[in-house]
């Protein structure tokens, strides 16, 4: 028996079900491929930053070690020059700062702010505001400054003033005119003491020498470093064992790959002069 085509109107349903059948399987194999390509990417991305981070710990290890060698001659400055390494073929900056010779913020008033932030270029009025601001913080009355604030303006954030001075660098945030690219700017040559020891020039940013000595931008010190950073002078190095005992320095050590991508360690260690303990990590990220 023949068996008759179906009729015409039901061919055309049936094509229009292959088409759209067709239509979904490429919209699915579309979206598959999306969704593969996605995490492809993601899986890239996240082999990168696991890269990039392996090489900022090993540039932190790098750092320690050449802080550490036996012969004292040998041993990386702690003045902030920056020393190149690379593990892998990833490029990694390595500096070392010497905390002492940075601003202690909870040693200084206003007036030192002030200076800083004229060094810094910034408009008087924000040093104005900036210094009595910062005065206002640290004091013990509720009155304020003519440019500053008391605890009647940070109520409404939230908080007071705390009357005495600040316990971190990003405290300063907390404080009027302190804006947060501000306080990563002085955050670069700032510290809170760590070991009650004196401010020492000797490895310090032109700039904290400016500002800890009464803000004189044209002193002796200020230009001696200057000239020692340039090269145009030879820096001072820690040639006595007994002046490594006790120092608490800053390592950061920054690894950088394609497109910009990057990953930074930074650390606060104390050294010891002690040859089975030679450091001890005091904060680290």
């Amino acid at each position: 028996m023949t068996r008759r085509p179906p009729p015409r109107h039901e061919r055309g349903y049936a094509m229009l079900a292959v088409v759209a059948g067709i239509g979904v399987m490429a919209a699915l194999a579309a979206g598959a491929a999306a969704a593969t390509s996605a995490r492809l990417d993601t899986l890239e991305a996240e082999t990168t930053s696991a890269r990039l981070t392996a090489a900022a710990d090993a540039g932190i290890q790098i750092a320690l070690a050449n802080l550490t060698r036996p012969g004292i001659g040998a041993r990386w400055a702690i003045d902030g020059r920056t020393y190149t390494a690379s593990l892998g073929g990833v490029p990694i900056a390595i500096r070392i700062e010497d905390e002492a010779g940075k601003i202690m913020i909870n040693r200084i008033d206003g007036e030192n702010v002030g200076w800083l932030a004229t060094a810094l270029g910034l408009p008087q009025r924000q040093v104005d505001e900036l210094r009595d601001s910062f005065d206002d913080w640290i004091d013990q009355d509720d009155e304020p400054r003519r440019d500053g604030a008391e605890s009647r303006y940070y109520r409404r954030r939230g908080y007071a003033a705390r009357n005495g001075p600040p316990l971190s660098i990003e405290e300063l945030g907390d404080i009027r005119g302190f804006t947060p690219a501000l306080v990563e700017r002085i955050g670069r040559i700032a510290t809170v003491e760590v070991n009650g020891g004196p401010f020492d020039k000797r490895y310090a940013d032109p700039l904290a020498i400016q500002v800890m000595n009464d803000g004189d931008g044209n002193a002796v010190d200020v230009i001696e470093r200057q000239r020692e950073i340039a090269g145009q002078r030879p820096a001072l190095a820690i040639k006595d064992p007994a002046d490594w005992a006790g120092r608490v320095v800053t390592v950061i050590a920054v690894a950088r790959g394609p497109g910009g991508a990057q990953a930074q360690r930074r650390v606060v260690v104390q050294i010891t002069g002690r040859a089975r303990q030679p450091y001890v990590l005091r904060w680290g990220a």
